[in-house]
């Protein structure tokens, strides 16, 4: 990654010598550099000149498909994010808030960490078989066969991901505890977890600018246990891999979030705008998740999200079975994302 700053007035001159700049260290790097970020904090917008910022977006893109690379812009203020997202929405040209937030977009294999997944099957073949398959993606595999080293480990909570196969999922156990353990997701859509929880923090990260993390995971049914009001957006996704996908804010921080991506205030009372907000935070999410699912040669197709503010409306929308719930932070406080069959 490579980081220049633009200082001054966004002008045609200025702008041709930054890129020409640009251009010469590229053609000089003894390594291929894939991305490229610039930072506005000491640029000058005068936004009567719509046209010099039109044309420095320009030259970026044009910079982006000669060198084959990402070009992104980053510290610009709100004012000018405004006019940034208009002039780049169709050009190779990405909008972060920071340095931080371009990257974790940018070059996410930095941030990611090995994630633990505890396998538990009685049927030793089929527990080598998918834990040589789930190693290929970098996650650390428990492998258990006796049930009560099983019952044990997951008791610990040091498991990102909880897989179980034969007794267990045809309910060999008929107490709470292990029941709220049964987890009936694809082999496929349990492998790609990932794709939807790194995506929310990226996206979240890189529109809001607040910070964002993924604390647990835990197996159960749809429920939140919440005084506060929550706004839930809830999207039907089908194809190679098929479920629902949920993500539930507090209607605070919600509030926050929203807030935060448009840099302008919002009304607590105006609920159609907090809902229509969320809905998009999820639409992004999966947008992103579906170019990384492409990628892997994975089709899937995802309706657009509906909007709820009652538990039991997306009960009766997805049902009653368990899913991965996921226990997330922005700004310090919780959100959480759920993901069923």
């Amino acid at each position: 990654m490579l980081k220049f700053s633009y200082r001054g007035i966004i002008e045609d001159s200025r702008t041709s010598a930054l890129v020409d700049s640009i251009a010469n260290q590229l053609d000089m790097a003894k390594k291929r550099v894939e991305i490229v970020v610039i930072s506005l904090e000491g640029a000058i917008y005068e936004s009567q000149d719509k046209r010099s910022l039109t044309t420095f977006i320009k030259k970026l893109d044009a910079l982006s498909s000669k060198f084959k690379l990402k070009v992104a812009l980053i510290d610009y203020t709100i004012p000018l994010y405004k006019h940034l997202k208009m002039f780049s929405k169709d050009t190779r040209v990405k909008l972060f808030k920071n340095i931080a937030a371009a990257k974790l977009f940018l070059e996410p294999k930095s941030y990611k960490k090995d994630l633990r997944v505890l396998l538990y099957d009685e049927d030793e073949q089929n527990a080598k078989q998918l834990s040589k398959e789930l190693s290929k993606y970098g996650y650390t595999i428990v492998v258990v066969s006796d049930e009560k080293k099983f019952e044990e480990l997951s008791k610990e909570k040091t498991s990102d991901i909880i897989i179980t196969h034969s007794s267990i999922n045809d309910g060999y156990q008929k107490n709470e505890n292990s029941q709220n353990q049964t987890l009936s997701l694809s082999k496929n859509l349990i492998i790609n977890l990932p794709v939807f929880m790194d995506t929310a923090v990226e996206t979240l990260v890189s529109f809001t600018g607040l910070e964002a993390q993924k604390l647990s995971h835990t197996i159960k049914n749809f429920d939140v246990d919440s005084k506060e009001e929550i706004v839930i957006a809830v999207m039907h996704f089908s194809g190679d891999l098929d479920g629902y996908f949920a993500l539930l804010f507090p209607k605070e921080i919600a509030l926050t979030a929203i807030e935060s991506f448009l840099g302008e205030k919002i009304e607590e009372s105006d609920s159609a705008s907090i809902m229509d907000g969320v809905g998009e935070f999820c639409n992004v999410i999966t947008g992103s998740a579906k170019t990384i699912f492409l990628n892997k040669e994975i089709k899937v197709i995802f309706e657009l999200p509906k909007t709820y503010t009652s538990i039991e409306e997306v009960r009766s929308k997805i049902g009653s079975n368990n899913g991965v719930w996921i226990d997330m932070q922005l700004a310090g406080k919780p959100f959480y994302m759920f993901i069923t069959k």
